[in-house]
């Protein structure tokens, strides 16, 4: 039975625009897959789901209430990324395994979005359970100086892969807790079948995603008190 972490702030959610494609968008630094969703460039400007347009979550408008007020426009964030929490995510992500496409229910080129409404240079994003914050920004290398959904999926994914320090384990309080994240290395060096590739794994020792206790399943993001620069990551 798998756990769920919810937050309470609820979503404004935006249907996606034009952004420049970005080649952060190449995940030749990941591990091989032979998926053909795995995240990569978007096609070219005329391919034929360029015209969709994503559902979005009606909201009211505090403007149509108070015409007099001039609010400044609030922040929203892309379908793909957003927490809904009576529904299932837009697309699947296991967040042990390198993002997809969804095999095909969304463009490729929608990854290459932004983010948000309007537009954001760099983001956090944090889980009660982490440890460190996970920081996103475009690659050096990105045509674009915003975050788009690609960079927020390939940097959690990234960092989520990185081993936590001795220093970071030794901190974890004794019982349940530790307990959950040596159960979830387990699980998950585990299921690796290939021996030697499971060998290898298991050295490189406890990542981010365990510290998730078996939760790897994304959810969403969802908007905090603390501003448009930070977003709860939501599992399951």
């Amino acid at each position: 039975m798998s756990k769920r972490v919810h937050f309470a702030p609820t979503n404004k959610i935006y249907s996606g625009g034009s952004a420049t494609p970005s080649p952060s968008l190449t995940v030749s630094s990941l591990p091989s897959s032979s998926s053909p969703d795995i995240l990569t460039p978007p096609p070219d400007e005329d391919d034929e789901y360029r015209h969709i347009v994503y559902p979005t979550t009606p909201h009211w408008n505090q403007a149509d209430l108070y015409p007099e007020i001039v609010l400044p426009k609030p922040m929203q964030i892309h379908i793909l990324l957003a927490y809904a929490p009576q529904t299932d995510p837009a697309f699947e992500f296991d967040m042990i395994n390198p993002p997809t496409s969804g095999h095909g229910r969304y463009p490729i080129h929608a990854f290459a979005e932004y983010a948000t409404s309007p537009p954001v240079q760099s983001l956090i994003i944090t889980h009660p359970l982490l440890m460190h914050e996970i920081e996103v920004s475009p690659p050096p290398s990105a045509q674009g100086n915003y975050v788009t959904v690609a960079d927020i999926l390939l940097s959690i994914y990234r960092q989520l892969r990185h081993p936590i320090h001795p220093v970071d384990y030794a901190e974890l309080p004794d019982g349940e807790r530790r307990e959950g994240v040596d159960a979830a290395y387990y699980v998950r060096t585990g299921s690796i079948r290939n021996a030697e590739e499971r060998a290898r794994e298991e050295r490189k020792g406890i990542k981010n995603i365990d510290l998730l206790m078996g939760c790897t399943r994304f959810m969403g993001l969802s908007g905090t008190l603390e501003g448009p620069g930070v977003w709860d990551l939501n599992v399951a």
